[in-house]
C-alpha cells in the first residue's frame, strides 16, 4: 500500500473526510484498493486483493466498510444483473457493456452523463437512477468468431458454449432449433 506522503492516499483521505466517514484504517485500505486497480470488484476480491497485500480485514468488516462507502457516494453498485454484487469507485456516471462469452465488463460513456440519465414519458412517480446493461459479444470475442470455422461461433450453432445473463458467472450450452 502507499506510504504517509503518498498523494493518492492523502486524496483518499480527503475523499473520506468529504463525505463525512471518519478516517479509519479499514476505510482507506478499502478506497485505496479501489483507487489502485480500478475496474469493477465483489467484496469477497478485495479481501482476497487485500489479504495479498498482507493486509487482512474481518469478513463482516470488510462489508461494512463496503457498504458504508457506498452509501456515502464514494462506491456505486455496477449493475450486472442477477449474480454476485460488483462495486467500482463512484467517478462518473456510466453504463455497462457484459460480454457473454468470456464475461469482460466494460464501461459504457452516458451520453447524458447525470443520474437519472433515462426518464420514462408520462411516468408517475420519480426516477433517482436509471442503469442500463448492454450484452453481446466483446470485441475480442467478436474477432475470435470471425477467425473459427463457419458457424463455431455463430449464434443458435448447436453445442456452442454461451454465458447466461448473469454476467458471466455461469455457462450454458446453446442448441440450435433449427
Amino acid at each position: 500500500m502507499a506510504t504517509a506522503a503518498d498523494p493518492q492516499r492523502e486524496e483518499c483521505i480527503r475523499r473520506l473526510r468529504h463525505a463525512g466517514l471518519r478516517v479509519t484504517r479499514p476505510r482507506l485500505l478499502v478506497l485505496q484498493y479501489f483507487t489502485e486497480t480500478g475496474g469493477h470488484h465483489s467484496v469477497e476480491e478485495v479481501g482476497s486483493g487485500l489479504a495479498a497485500r498482507g493486509l487482512r480485514l474481518g469478513r463482516a468488516s470488510l462489508y461494512n466498510v463496503v457498504h458504508s462507502l457506498a452509501a456515502h457516494g464514494l462506491l456505486t453498485v455496477a449493475d450486472l444483473g442477477p449474480g454476485r454484487t460488483l462495486y467500482e469507485l463512484a467517478e462518473r456516471w456510466h453504463h455497462h457493456f457484459v460480454c457473454r462469452l468470456c464475461g469482460r465488463i466494460l464501461d459504457v460513456p452516458c451520453l447524458a452523463g447525470t443520474q437519472p440519465c433515462l426518464r420514462p414519458p408520462d411516468f408517475p412517480g420519480e426516477v433517482d437512477e436509471a442503469q442500463v446493461i448492454l450484452r453481446g459479444r466483446c470485441a475480442e470475442c467478436a474477432a475470435r468468431r470471425e477467425a473459427s470455422p463457419a458457424g463455431a461461433g455463430r449464434p443458435g450453432a448447436p453445442g456452442r458454449r454461451e454465458r447466461n445473463d448473469d454476467g458471466g458467472r455461469t455457462a450454458r450450452t446453446v442448441r440450435s432449433s433449427r
